[in-house]
């Protein structure tokens, strides 16, 4: 399944259920399903954000452990630019690379 951002009006509302407080993060898309501590997110994995990048954008969670999670995906730069928006805000700012460009 792709996310994808149906309404601002009232905040952001996507058509799959995404929980972010403080204390947990969860996505109805994400694999490996689960919950998780906010606390254990070492850095994020985006992709498809760039300006010529075209097709899916995603978001992939590396934990402390070195696990990745595929958090969330969708066509939408928008929709992906106001979920970091909305993670920063809730669970503090996290260092992003584009696994796909050279460190």
């Amino acid at each position: 399944m792709i996310g994808e951002l149906i309404s601002v009006e009232k905040g952001p509302e996507r058509n799959v259920q995404l929980v972010i407080t403080p204390l947990e993060v969860r996505s109805e898309i994400s694999e490996p399903a689960g919950s998780y501590d906010p606390q254990s997110i070492d850095h994020y994995e985006v992709t498809g954000l760039q300006q010529n990048d075209k097709g899916l954008v995603t978001l992939t969670f590396v934990l402390a452990d070195q696990r990745k999670i595929l958090f969330y995906s969708t066509q939408q730069k928008w929709d992906m630019a106001l979920l970091l928006d909305q993670l920063d805000a809730t669970i503090g700012e996290r260092h992003r690379i584009d696994p796909r460009k050279p460190a």
